[in-house]
């Protein structure tokens, strides 16, 4: 093919006329694409600048929501006749009368409220286990005061060692030595 052929085609395409379709989002940014479907380009109108789509989700201002998946490329078309929302959804599953919804709740609750007896239960075996080990191990002596044996034992404590030891320290050693 020679250099004249090659020019002259490529003249030709760059003459072609492309006829461009446009189209408005929500937020009123005029958008543009050959044509609205699946791996074509698209872009944003700003006056003269057009600049390529980022990746995200558009919706246009008839309720259809393009995809880009690359940037300035249309990745998916969805139509807002072909959605069911979330809202319809969560209508049909609504249970019709009161008894419905009331056993529709107790449902949802009683395994929580059984785990919650279940703890309370072993609680309550613990707290008495706990109860049982302690009035067993502790012996109850009754308390006597004698003033002149903490003072004697106390002395003699704070006198046979050579250490500084105060006086609640020494009290202490006294009572657990006897």
């Amino acid at each position: 093919m020679k250099n004249t052929e090659i020019l002259n085609r490529i003249n030709a395409l760059l003459n072609r006329k492309v006829k461009l379709e446009q189209m408005t989002l929500e937020n009123g940014t005029v958008v543009e694409a050959e044509s609205f479907t699946v791996g074509t380009p698209i872009f944003a109108i700003d006056g003269e600048n057009k600049t390529p789509l980022e990746i995200g989700e558009y919706a246009l201002a008839d309720g259809t929501i393009i995809e880009v998946v690359e940037i300035g490329i249309i990745g998916e078309i969805t139509t807002p006749s072909a959605e069911v929302t979330e809202e319809e959804v969560a209508m049909a599953e609504v249970p019709a009368t009161l008894e419905e919804i009331l056993t529709a709740v107790v449902d949802a609750i009683q395994p929580k409220l059984d785990d919650l007896q279940a703890k309370i239960d072993a609680l309550s075996g613990a707290n008495t286990e706990m109860k049982a080990t302690l009035s067993k191990t502790v012996a109850r002596r009754p308390l006597t005061h004698k003033p002149n044996e903490a003072k004697t034992n106390l002395n003699k404590f704070k006198n046979t060692s050579n250490v500084n030891v105060s006086n609640t320290e020494a009290l202490i050693m006294a009572r657990l030595s006897n």
